[in-house]
Formats: C-alpha cells, sequence, structure tokens
C-alpha cells in the first residue's frame, strides 16, 4: 500500500494508541506523554500533529475506536443524514484508517482495554450514550484490536486498563520496552498531568466496578464475539485475567 502520509512524518518513531470509549485511552496517552523522549498528542483526526512536534524521538496520537478511526475507512451515501435518523454507525473522524495508519512502518499500536460492563456503563452515564450504542462501540473497539493483534502481531502491544490501574510499574515497563524507551519514573504520575480527567492517584475503585456495584448489562447476549475477543486478548495483555483485589 502507497503511504499517505507526509515524508517529513515517517523520519521519526510514532504511536497509534486506540482503545473503546472510557477505556483509559487518556489516561495511557497522558502517562506515555510525560516520557522525556515523547510527544503525544490527543485527538488529531488528520495527523499533521505527528509531524509538527518539535524535540522529541518518538511522537503519538490518541484515538478512540470507533467513533474516531475504524480498521477501514468507511463511507456510505448520504452518510450523514443516515446518522442523524440512526439507521447507520458513525463514520471515523481520522482522515486515515488504522490500516492506513499501519503503512508507515516506523508506527506502532497500542491497544488498551477495559472490562465491557465498566467501559459500556462509563459511555452510557459519563458520556450520555444509549447503552446499543456505547455496546456496539465497545464490540467494535474489541474486535478491531483482536484483528490488529492477528494480523500485525509484532506492531501491537495490548494493555490492560485493570492492570494498569492496579499495577501501572510493570504496565509502564512492558510499554516502555515495546516501544523502545528507557523507563522513567515521571510516568507514573502522569495521572497527574491529565488535562481532561485529572485525578490525584489511580484509582482502584474504577476497576472492575461493575462487581462492586452490582450490575451487569449482559453484554454476552448483545455483542457475543467481542466479549469471546476480549477474553483473548486479556490472555495476551497480561498472561491472565486480572486479579480483582
Amino acid at each position: 500500500m502507497k503511504t499517505p502520509i507526509k515524508k517529513s512524518v515517517l523520519r521519526r518513531d510514532h504511536l497509534l494508541l486506540i482503545g473503546a470509549p472510557r477505556s483509559g485511552t487518556t489516561l495511557l496517552g497522558t502517562m506515555i506523554g510525560s516520557h522525556s523522549d515523547v510527544g503525544m498528542v490527543n485527538e488529531d483526526v488528520d495527523i499533521r500533529a505527528l509531524g509538527r512536534v518539535l524535540g522529541r524521538r518518538l511522537t503519538g496520537v490518541k484515538l478512540c475506536v470507533p467513533n474516531q478511526i475504524q480498521l477501514v475507512k468507511k463511507s456510505y451515501f448520504g452518510s450523514n443524514m443516515l446518522k442523524k435518523c440512526g439507521i447507520i454507525a458513525e463514520s471515523p473522524k481520522s482522515y486515515f484508517s488504522i490500516t492506513e495508519f499501519l503503512s508507515v512502518p516506523n508506527l506502532k499500536v497500542i491497544g488498551i482495554i477495559r472490562d465491557g460492563n465498566d467501559s459500556v456503563h462509563s459511555m452510557m452515564v459519563r458520556g450520555r450514550s444509549k447503552f446499543k450504542k456505547a455496546a456496539r462501540r465497545w464490540g467494535e473497539a474489541m474486535e478491531t484490536i483482536y484483528a490488529i493483534k492477528n494480523m500485525y502481531r509484532e506492531r501491537i502491544l495490548v494493555v490492560s486498563f485493570e492492570n494498569l490501574v492496579l499495577d501501572p510499574k510493570a504496565t509502564i515497563y512492558r510499554v516502555c520496552d515495546f516501544l523502545g524507551l528507557s523507563f522513567e519514573d515521571r510516568m507514573l504520575e502522569g495521572h497527574n498531568l491529565n488535562p481532561y480527567y485529572p485525578q490525584t492517584r489511580l484509582d482502584p475503585d474504577k476497576v472492575y466496578r461493575h462487581d462492586k456495584e452490582q450490575f451487569d448489562l449482559n453484554l454476552e447476549r448483545f455483542v457475543p464475539l467481542a466479549c469471546k475477543r476480549y477474553q483473548e486478548l486479556v490472555i495476551s495483555a497480561c498472561g491472565e485475567a486480572p486479579s480483582k483485589r
């Protein structure tokens, strides 16, 4: 595939950080962006920011799947009208698909995953999304990350939100190793610099919230394949299910 991205972007290493909405993408992006060699941008949809960041060896962008970016770009005739009517899903806002991003040889992908009950519930409460829309988004994100893992095995790292919160040091060590960066303690304080969801600490109460608050959205009924893919991705992310401590 011909690279659709300017040559100025090709001269450095790059990162595409993806995940479902409300899955910890901003938190992880802020922690990675706290590294002295990294320039991280949030939700840049035309990739120009990757070439404009100065003085950093690695530049990265965070985008959510599927509302901002999809594996393969889709287009529909009269899509704006159909979206308003709720007939079709939203088209990606990114100028490039994930596949097009991956046409850049020096770009890697990190996919962050979070338990579906917690991610979907947060989309409904914080994002005010309807259940079906939130479940669809989480499901498509899981299937997308799974597909990338199978197509580009060496170029994607799957990270668990639960492990990021409960064991941040080990998780960030894995991230640094994958990106070829030296670990920096300042990355563990990245949550303090989160401009959208500032926190004084990584909050373990956000992990497996559905267990603590005793709710089950029955996602296996609505997105069964995505639930299966999620369980497989959890193993990829940490070898076993994150501890519910």
